[in-house]
């Protein structure tokens, strides 16, 4: 946002790929932004429930559904490809 607030007023002095990239820096960091903070939401969601012998990790997943596994899912979170950590359960 900042970059396009100070290049706003010299637009017309850039060429037409410095004008689209002056846009799209701001773009890609709201992007950037808002995916940080809905991961960081589901892993606040995130707690631990004791049934009997079982460890059940229950949080609110980033589409809203509600999930629970017995397996850890900051693992999978961590992991490259991001899964979604239900542990089939």
């Amino acid at each position: 946002m900042l970059s396009a607030v100070l290049i706003l007023p010299n637009m017309g002095d850039l060429a037409p790929w410095e004008r689209a990239l002056a846009l799209l820096f701001p773009i890609f960091g709201l992007v950037a932004i808002h995916t940080a903070w809905v991961r960081w939401r589901r892993r606040r969601t995130l707690r631990i429930e004791n049934d009997g012998e079982t460890t059940w990790y229950v949080w609110i997943e980033i589409d809203g559904t509600p999930r629970r596994s017995t397996k850890d899912p900051r693992e999978d979170w961590d992991a490259e490809g991001d899964g979604d950590g239900d542990g089939g359960d």
